[in-house]
């Protein structure tokens, strides 16, 4: 229980102020024990934020394992534009996974630049798999113009990407708006004619 807490107390503390500025006994303070105590379930800062990456990684997986699971079956469209939306409405719903994600991919501490991108590597690999199955069935079934797979999942990746950055620049009714017409046109630049 208590190696869980420091977790969840790490990730909002790095989060909030980064590798650099997350302190250990801000943490051992939030979850209500003496810092030296953290070194038990975690021997260095280092330690703790690689553990808090995977525990963020891994509850993202986990999400997309779940999304993959739901949505089968539905037309192309619905299912690409399920994925956007679905993934948009995780973000909102977990604010500090996601502000803790951002954090470390913009700003990675040195030591942790192999493990990110290892990280990151693991995640696209489960997810691409997936997309790249509906883009080949939308082109396919004559529901999307046929083009390299690849460079329909560059694409897909980077409408995911903006939605993820932009999100935090508006209050949630306008960004609906916004994610309407976003992915409105980028169904549209895809679709078959």
């Amino acid at each position: 229980m208590t190696a869980n807490a420091i977790l969840q107390a790490a990730i909002a503390q790095f989060a909030e102020k980064g590798f650099e500025g997350a302190s250990l006994a801000g943490i051992a303070q939030a979850v209500g024990i003496k810092k030296q105590s953290i070194a038990t379930y975690f021997p260095k800062k280092e330690d703790l934020f690689l553990a808090a990456f995977q525990e963020m990684a891994r509850h993202y997986i986990e999400f997309l394992d779940q999304l993959f699971k739901g949505i089968p079956g539905t037309p192309v469209e619905a299912r690409l534009r399920g994925i956007v939306y679905r993934t948009y409405y995780y973000r909102v719903e977990h604010p500090i996974l996601t502000s803790f994600y951002k954090r470390s991919v913009q700003f990675p501490a040195p030591f942790f630049q192999e493990m990110l991108e290892q990280q990151i590597s693991m995640m696209e690999k489960q997810s691409s798999a997936f997309y790249r199955a509906i883009f080949e069935e939308g082109m396919n079934t004559g529901q999307i113009r046929r083009q390299h797979t690849e460079s329909l999942l560059s694409a897909y990746y980077c409408l995911q990407d903006g939605i993820s950055m932009q999100m935090f620049f508006y209050n949630h009714e306008e960004f609906e708006r916004r994610l309407k017409d976003i992915w409105e046109i980028f169904w549209a630049g895809i679709k078959q004619a």
